[in-house]
C-alpha cells in the first residue's frame, strides 16, 4: 500500500510541475506567434493536456481491456465540465468569447453526437476510426485558419504591438520535457489506479469512468488553475474543448479500430451527451460575460450526483 501511495504522489507531482511549465510555455507560444490563448489551447495546450488519457487507452488496449478505455474518454469529457469547468469559474472570472468560442461551441456539439452515433457501429470498425481521424484533421486545419483570422480582426489589438517571433531553443526543449512529465505523471497514476481497482473489485469500465477519468483529467485540472492565476481564462475554455474534441476523435479514432463493439449503460452515453449540452447551453447563454459563480457550484453538484450514479450501478 504505501509503494502505491508514493507512485500515486509521484504521479501528482509529475503533473503538477509538467502542467505548470507547460501552461507558462503556452503563452509565450501565443505571443510569439500572435495567436489567440483560446485557440492555444484548444489545439497545443488540449493535445498535451490529452496525453495521459492516450496513455491510458493505449495501455487498455493492450491489456485487452476495450471498456476502460471507452470508459476513461467518455468518462474523461464528463469530468472536465462537471469539475475542471467549475473549478475555474469558481477560483477566477472564466469570461467567455463571443466569436471563436461560440463556433468552438458548435464543434464540440457536433464532435459528440458524431462520436455518439459512431459507436453504434454500422459502420466497419476500421472506418468509424478513421472518420473520427480524418475529422480530427479538419478540425486542427480549421482552428489554425481560425487563428490567422483572427490575428487578422478580433485579436488584431491584442498583438498591436507584438512581432512575429519563434521560440527560443530553450523554450523548445523545455516544451518537449513538459510534455513527456505529462506522460510520465499520468502512466504513474494510471498503474496506481489499476491497482487500487484490484483492492476494491469495481470493474474497469466504471474506474475508467471514474476515478481513472478523474486521474487523467488532472492535467486539465491544473492548467485551469494555473490558467486563471495567469489571467489566461481563454487558455481554460480553450483546452476544456480542445481536450473533449481531441478525446472522442483522436483517442476515440484509436479505440474504435483496435477494439470490439462495446455495450455501455445507456445511462453512460446520456451523462455524455447532457454535461456536452449543458456545457454548450452555458457558452452560449454567458457569451461575452463572466460565468457566474453559482454555475460553477451546480455544476460541482452534479458531479458528486454523476459518481453516486456509477457507484451505484457498479
Amino acid at each position: 500500500m504505501l509503494e502505491l501511495l508514493l507512485k500515486f504522489c509521484l504521479g501528482v507531482i509529475f503533473l503538477s510541475l509538467s502542467t505548470q511549465a507547460f501552461v507558462k510555455l503556452a503563452k509565450n507560444i501565443s505571443l510569439a506567434f500572435r495567436i489567440s490563448p483560446l485557440i492555444i489551447g484548444t489545439t497545443i495546450v488540449a493535445l498535451g493536456t490529452s496525453l495521459p488519457e492516450l496513455s491510458v487507452s493505449l495501455i487498455a488496449l493492450v491489456k485487452d481491456d476495450a471498456g476502460l478505455a471507452v470508459g476513461n474518454i467518455i468518462g474523461s469529457n464528463i469530468i472536465n465540465i462537471l469539475i475542471v469547468l467549475p473549478v475555474g469559474i469558481l477560483v477566477g472570472k472564466t469570461r467567455i468569447g463571443k466569436t471563436k468560442t461560440q463556433r468552438n461551441a458548435l464543434l464540440i456539439l457536433g464532435v459528440t453526437a458524431v462520436f455518439v452515433l459512431l459507436q453504434s457501429r454500422f459502420l466497419p470498425n476500421l472506418v468509424a476510426g478513421l472518420c473520427l481521424f480524418a475529422l480530427a484533421l479538419i478540425i486542427t486545419m480549421l482552428e489554425y485558419q481560425w487563428a490567422v483570422f483572427g490575428r487578422n480582426h478580433e485579436d488584431l489589438a491584442s498583438f498591436k504591438n507584438r512581432n512575429d517571433g519563434r521560440l527560443a531553443f530553450r523554450e523548445s526543449v523545455s516544451l518537449v520535457f513538459s510534455l513527456v512529465g505529462i506522460v510520465i505523471g499520468g502512466v504513474l497514476l494510471v498503474t496506481s489506479v489499476e491497482s487500487l481497482s484490484v483492492v476494491t473489485g469495481y470493474s474497469t469500465t466504471t474506474l475508467g469512468l471514474s476515478l481513472t477519468a478523474i486521474v487523467t483529467s488532472l492535467p486539465e485540472l491544473l492548467t485551469t488553475i494555473l490558467s486563471q492565476e495567469d489571467n489566461q481564462e481563454k487558455i481554460t475554455i480553450g483546452n476544456i474543448i480542445g481536450s473533449n474534441i481531441y478525446n472522442l476523435l483522436l483517442i476515440g479514432g484509436l479505440v474504435t479500430i483496435f477494439s470490439p463493439t462495446i455495450t455501455l449503460p445507456i445511462g453512460d452515453w446520456i451523462w455524455l451527451i447532457a454535461t456536452t449540452i449543458c456545457f454548450v447551453l452555458i457558452l452560449r447563454r454567458y457569451s461575452g460575460k463572466v460565468i457566474p459563480k453559482w454555475v460553477g457550484a451546480f455544476l460541482l453538484g452534479l458531479s458528486f450526483i454523476y459518481l453516486l450514479t456509477l457507484k451505484l450501478t457498479a
